[in-house]
């Protein structure tokens, strides 16, 4: 046994760093030849990139209909905002006395003490067409009850019924 450990063996050992130098451009052209894409790596790859998109799509669809949704809205405000100017100008003009006056004499009529009322009428305007009602067209009215009891006791007509609105 002491011949067996009296023998001294070498171990031989090589520089790192000259073997590491040596053994970079020999794997890289290895890489490069050996490696190729074949079809199910395609496939894979595909499927892959296809779900991220698909995960992608919604959040991001999302995003900006809510901006969209936000730019019509503050268009809307903008436009409510512009209304609500508008009304409290005219609201304001009430308080000037002659807008009020003149207001008054416009649409109801009003005349100023001691002044004459006159009323045009149109010559070309038929007799049929005037608003105003007669007395004697009082009287061909019937009372309220009488036509309640007619609509109710008097079966529609087929011809009344067909030009009925749809509800």
């Amino acid at each position: 046994m002491a011949a067996r450990f009296s023998q001294r063996t070498r171990v031989p050992v090589s520089d790192r760093s000259s073997a590491t130098r040596r053994s970079r451009p020999a794997r890289k052209a290895g890489k490069a030849k050996g490696r190729s894409l074949d079809v199910p790596s395609l496939a894979v790859i595909g499927v892959v990139v296809l779900l991220i998109l698909g995960a992608i799509y919604v959040p991001l669809k999302n995003y900006f209909d809510g901006r969209t949704e936000i730019a019509r809205l503050h268009e809307s405000i903008a436009a409510k905002e512009a209304q609500k100017e508008q009304l409290q100008d005219e609201i304001a003009q009430y308080d000037d006395e002659e807008f009020v006056r003149q207001e008054a004499r416009r649409r109801l009529g009003v005349i100023e003490p001691g002044e004459t009322a006159w009323r045009v009428v149109d010559p070309r305007m038929d007799p049929e067409d005037q608003v105003t009602t007669s007395s004697t067209d009082a009287e061909i009215q019937p009372e309220w009850y009488e036509v309640l009891w007619d609509s109710v006791a008097t079966p529609p007509s087929p011809a009344a019924e067909m030009h009925l609105p749809v509800q």
